[in-house]
């Protein structure tokens, strides 16, 4: 990165892409200068921001962000792409003045109702697409959290996944064909075909990669008319162990509702409160979307795996609950704006005879550091889960000492999950915050393997740099 190179780099920019709206004023860097991940949060105000871009580029086109980097190689200009700002790790952080590249305004939308896809452009929210798709009689079954911010070119760079993914899959088992500008402006087009033996899969090479290979442009994802039905209930049991036993054997057996929602023994008690269910309980939601006899078989099925291992169905009321309040991400972001507090949503993934340990002694070492601490388990597959330890934490002091906490806590959350055989992240990517740990889960080997691809198509290091450790 030549920061002496940056203000030519921008005038050949006006100069030859006049439609390329280019933004320097303070004001502007600031609000792109950071994203959700909580340090950002403890910078923002501790006093005067850290890392500010240089500025921000805003394109229209995918021919434009190819001319963009085709510059930016030749000025030797760091380059960050930009969407939703809603990422948590830290994966747009301007440390050495890199100009960014905002992709909102890639909006395309198209849909094939012969092979069941819609392609949509990287800047379209999840929420945006999903409108659109619903207009027309489909859905893509994409619903993040982040749904109403996070963008299509974010959620495939760091193969996201929304809480109806029992069903639908993750992003990475949604997408059919990609677009990618790389990092010399070349562009990538992945052929169309359904399943091919030809060579590696290269669309696996940009998901996940979270930018360090290329730029999302464009996504072609898998589509499905609009549920015929839609049902919540709910089940108690006894204690997790057992709740994620049954889970395991509906699963193993291709039972698979849409939603799969466990609340460990401590973040379903104020559920239990609520509901008057049994105290000490934990409690398991389940969703089903579909066909109407579909769902109706699926509710039967559950049933008698839930049954069998002691389950009790407590009827709709605390499915629906969860529904209507999905998005919400209110209590950690009340920690993270206190003064010496902190909070994140730490998400990983183990096979299933890991996963029991990976949340006890995760919760276990979180423990002595935090105020509170909320474990749910919400995905999962025929050879493992996820859980979420959220972790809630107040120092008394001020948001140096925030900040502080908050990277204590992050360790000892994610070098738990390895210990014990889970990974760093499930689905919310590496970013910066979590790269040191990728050779915990890659090894030597890994890292060499990434960082040669890295070297490969981006000798120059321009293009997110330090992303994923690379």
């Amino acid at each position: 990165m030549k920061k002496e190179n940056v203000r030519p780099f921008l005038d050949e920019i006006k100069n030859e892409m006049p439609n390329v709206t280019v933004l320097e004023r303070m004001e502007d860097r600031l609000v792109y200068a950071h994203g959700c991940y909580p340090l950002e949060y403890k910078w923002l105000l501790q006093g005067p921001y850290p890392f500010l871009p240089s500025a921000i580029l805003m394109p229209n086109n995918t021919k434009e962000i190819s001319s963009i980097m085709k510059l930016s190689q030749k000025y030797e200009v760091g380059i960050i792409p930009f969407g939703g700002g809603s990422g948590i790790v830290g994966g747009s952080i301007a440390e050495n003045e890199e100009v960014m590249i905002d992709v909102k305004r890639l909006r395309d939308f198209e849909i094939n109702p012969i092979n069941c896809t819609a392609k949509g452009g990287a800047g379209l929210t999840g929420a945006d697409f999903e409108n659109m798709l619903n207009e027309q009689g489909y859905t893509c079954g994409q619903y993040p959290q982040s749904f109403q911010s996070a963008v299509i070119g974010g959620m495939v760079s760091t193969r996201a996944i929304g809480t109806f993914s029992t069903k639908y899959g993750k992003m990475d088992d949604m997408i059919h064909t990609l677009e990618v500008v790389l990092p010399n402006g070349h562009i990538y087009n992945s052929h169309t075909t359904p399943k091919a033996s030809t060579g590696p899969e290269l669309d696996q090479l940009f998901l996940g990669a979270e930018g360090v290979y290329g730029i999302v442009t464009a996504a072609e994802i898998k589509i499905y008319p609009v549920a015929e039905k839609r049902y919540f209930e709910s089940y108690t049991f006894k204690d997790t162990e057992t709740a994620l036993s049954a889970i395991r054997k509906f699963i193993q057996n291709n039972v698979r509702p849409a939603v799969i929602r466990l609340y460990d023994e401590e973040e379903a008690i104020p559920r239990i409160e609520k509901f008057n269910y049994e105290k000490g309980h934990v409690i398991l939601i389940v969703g089903y979307e579909g066909l109407a006899k579909q769902v109706d078989l699926e509710r039967e099925l559950v049933k008698e795996y839930c049954e069998a291992h002691g389950g009790v169905n407590k009827g709709t009321e605390a499915g629906e609950d969860w529904f209507h309040a999905r998005f919400s991400t209110k209590k950690m972001l009340d920690h993270d704006a206190m003064r010496g507090g902190t909070a994140d949503a730490i998400e990983v993934a183990a096979p299933w005879d890991c996963i029991v340990n990976v949340w006890r002694e995760m919760r276990k070492a979180l423990e002595p550091i935090c105020s509170g601490i909320d474990c749910h388990f919400s995905h999962v597959y025929h050879a493992g889960a996820s859980v979420y330890v959220i972790f809630h934490a107040e120092t008394g002091g001020d948001d140096i000492e925030g900040a502080l906490r908050y990277k204590q806590c992050l360790d000892v959350a994610i070098t738990t999950s390895l210990k014990y055989g889970g990974n760093v992240s499930h689905h919310h990517g590496s970013g910066k915050a979590k790269a040191k740990y990728l050779v915990g889960e890659h090894g030597e080997t890994g890292m060499e393997v990434m960082q040669a691809i890295k070297d490969a198509l981006d000798p120059q290091g321009l293009l997110n740099k330090g992303v994923l450790g690379l």
